[in-house]
């Protein structure tokens, strides 16, 4: 399987798709200044109406604001809501 994975990460680079869908990379989508949309993420590491870790493949997202939700959780996607202030690797 490791394989066809590094195949597949060439034949998405020389097609230029873009990171999140060749190689799982999350892909941090905001609507707005009061909804966030993860996708490919890890997991939470912590959790307030005021902040929000999550773990990705390329390391810890913080997200912080006020009133923070977690709207809805999947295996692989996130939907925050509440009034974001900012968001950014650690």
């Amino acid at each position: 399987m490791k394989q066809f994975s590094g195949s597949f990460r060439k034949w998405a680079d020389w097609f230029d798709l873009p990171s999140d869908v060749a190689g799982g990379a999350a892909r941090v989508e905001m609507i707005g200044s009061h909804r966030l949309q993860i996708q490919n993420h890890q997991g939470i590491e912590q959790f307030s109406p005021d902040k929000l870790q999550l773990r990705t493949p390329q390391g810890s997202l913080l997200i912080q604001g006020k009133s923070l939700t977690i709207k809805a959780i999947f295996p692989d996607t996130v939907f925050v809501e509440g009034d974001i202030k900012e968001f950014r690797y650690l």
